[in-house]
């Protein structure tokens, strides 16, 4: 016995710690009862395939046990030993049956269940993790057109300006996808099997792709050297986006890369409006952004930009041409439409931002705010994210409304610090909502002392883009310093169709405003 008992303890002490088939509470004045473990339990019994599990039988009392195994799957059909180690061959669910003859009736879960037990345990075997990497270019109009070839060194003409789309099935299940896109916009992506990229600079372009888990574990990885090559182009330039730096200039992205010898600061002008103030603004430098050659970059003279400034941009047709040679056209009063964001504190916190740790409501539970703030439905989508494989799901009824909390994470927030407090969604359908009544939208408030005041975040207008991830957030200062908790609220009272809302990311940052 003094033998058994050192085979089986370490595997009962690196088991201990992964939850049992059934979790039985070993009570040693019992003298039977079922205790099984694997060495993958935590886990859900999956596996890869061409692996190995082991089984261990440590209940008290056995006088007999009989593993049974799926024919032609594993590479033991049957044994009575307490441990069993053995590999699987085929992908798919398999079940792992386990016999017992105790002594007397054994106990399960704190109840005598009899002398004779079948405990049957549910393996899934996934097939190894595998990238089929697909492209296609993607049409002036929109639609999707000719497939790329994928290989090395074959360099496929995009034409500036113009977008990819790559894509691949997921195969073997991976949790994590991370891509490396040189020279494209963006130039990184994650969770996504699915992504557009634009190219914007002349030259020629490497790609990387990586899927994998953990456990079980597997991975795959693909290298493209040379994919593609971006040449010249005659479209038209078009100014994307004007984003705010924490550095207080401003980036204006093009859809291409800018020649900066064409560059006069003289044809730009700016304004800036805060509250009920005008700011003068002086244009110090207009350069072009040394990484991204498709960014312009704007230094005041004398002044930064904020965050909760309005700020737009006009600009007179001059000297400003494209590094391929075409002249860019005026434009004004075009407004900053984002700004640069700083690190995100949830990322250091217990609150579950971006909903990977969350299977149901029960960490987002109803708030019991009665009338219409109960006519929604929350839940998790396991098929749609921004980011990682998960997201939280708003179904507001018709005429409805949601109040909901994190109340099994907390944030921090100090008195007198400023903050950025925003989120990602992403909505298919907006519903009808007559004209002069309020629009649906969403509302980030925090526990306790609760600012009610703030605003939308989004408010879904009409004009609001749809089947598309969109963030937007509030700037707020703390009136005290303390652990805060997440509350959603949710509003579709005056829209007659209900509305559904994906939720990613939350987003907490420490933000400075003009003085």
């Amino acid at each position: 016995m003094k033998k058994i008992l050192k085979i089986v303890s370490p595997l009962i002490i690196i088991l201990i710690t992964i939850i049992g088939c059934d979790n039985d509470d070993v009570d040693t004045d019992v003298p039977s009862q079922r205790l099984i473990f694997t060495s993958e339990q935590n886990q859900d019994n999956q596996i890869r395939l061409g692996t190995s599990l082991t089984f261990a039988d440590v209940s008290t009392g056995v006088i007999s046990r009989k593993w049974t195994f799926p024919d032609d799957v594993t590479t033991i059909k049957e044994s009575n030993e307490d441990i069993v180690k053995t590999i699987f061959s085929k992908v798919g669910e398999h079940n792992v049956v386990l016999n017992q003859t105790f002594e007397e009736s054994a106990f399960v879960n704190g109840e005598q269940r009899g002398k004779e037990l079948d405990t049957t345990i549910v393996v899934r075997v996934l097939e190894p993790i595998k990238i089929n990497l697909k492209a296609n270019y993607i049409n002036p109009d929109g639609s999707l057109g000719a497939a790329l070839t994928i290989a090395d060194n074959t360099q496929n003409e995009v034409i500036a300006s113009r977008s990819i789309r790559y894509s691949f099935e997921t195969i073997g299940e991976p949790e994590d996808i991370n891509w490396t896109l040189d020279g494209g916009d963006p130039e990184s992506s994650t969770g996504a099997s699915e992504i557009d990229v634009t190219y914007k600079r002349v030259g020629t372009y490497d790609l990387k792709v990586e899927a994998s888990t953990r456990r079980p574990f597997g991975e795959d990885q693909i290298n493209f050297s040379n994919l593609i090559k971006v040449v010249p182009s005659t479209d038209p330039v078009s100014l994307d986006e004007i984003k705010g730096k924490r550095d207080g200039r401003l980036a204006l992205e093009f859809s291409r890369e800018m020649d900066e010898t064409t560059i006069n600061k003289a044809n730009f002008s700016l304004t800036i409006q805060n509250g009920t103030t005008t700011i003068p603004a002086v244009i110090r430098s207009v350069t072009i952004n040394p990484t991204q050659r498709n960014i312009l970059d704007i230094t005041l003279d004398g002044d930064s930009v904020y965050i909760d400034d309005v700020v737009t941009v006009s600009y007179a047709a001059g000297s400003l041409f494209t590094a391929d040679g075409v002249q860019a056209n005026s434009f004004t009063d075009i407004p900053m439409s984002s700004f640069e964001q700083g690190t995100n504190i949830l990322e250091t916190t217990t609150v579950d931002f971006s909903f990977e740790n969350s299977t149901d409501d029960s960490n987002w539970p109803y708030q019991f705010w009665g009338g219409i703030w109960e006519l929604y439905d929350f839940s998790i989508a396991f098929d749609k994210a921004r980011t990682g494989n998960r997201s939280g799901i708003v179904d507001m009824q018709a005429n409805g409304g949601m109040i909901i909390a994190h109340d099994s994470g907390s944030f921090p927030l100090e008195t007198g610090t400023t903050y950025e407090i925003g989120i990602w969604t992403f909505v298919e359908n907006l519903g009808n909502t007559p004209d002069g009544l309020a629009n649906p939208d969403l509302r980030l408030y925090w526990i306790p002392a609760t600012n009610f005041s703030v605003g939308p975040s989004p408010e879904f207008t009409s004009d609001f883009p749809l089947n598309q991830w969109v963030y937007k957030s509030i700037i707020v200062t703390a009136t005290e310093t303390e652990d805060k908790q997440f509350l959603i609220r949710g509003y579709n009272e005056f829209n007659d169709a209900p509305i559904r809302i994906f939720m990613d990311d939350l987003f907490v940052s420490e933000v400075t405003i003009r003085p």
